[in-house]
């Protein structure tokens, strides 16, 4: 699992280390000089070269307009999060694949 944001980098690295400490990340990327902001899929497809992951076999999870988009350009499965700030139809006019109403219903996807 990634963590790819379009906010600065410490502060994504802050968020993901306090609130998500259960989990595993192989990497987290925020925004920086490095890497143009999303929905440029530059970060999504350098985070697949460095799982060593083709883009198509990825699985992007995301909860607004602006992730279905970078997963769309970046070749990735887009898979929209009804828990966040963003509707079912705006999600899915932006690309979304899938929904998923909560955490767990990602594995339904990741299980084919």
């Amino acid at each position: 699992m990634a963590v790819l944001s379009n906010k600065p980098q410490e502060f994504t690295r802050l968020c993901v280390e306090r609130l998500l400490p259960r989990w595993r990340f192989a990497t987290v990327v925020g925004a920086g000089a490095a890497l143009p902001r999303k929905p440029d899929p530059t970060g999504a497809l350098c985070i697949a070269s460095e799982f060593g992951v083709s883009a198509e076999r990825i699985l992007y999870l995301g909860d607004t307009n602006t992730d279905m988009q970078t997963a769309v350009a970046a070749g990735m499965y887009p898979v929209g999060a009804l828990w966040g700030f963003r509707t079912r139809d705006e999600l899915l006019a932006s690309g979304a694949r899938a929904l998923v109403e909560r955490p767990a219903d990602v594995l339904r996807l990741i299980e084919r």
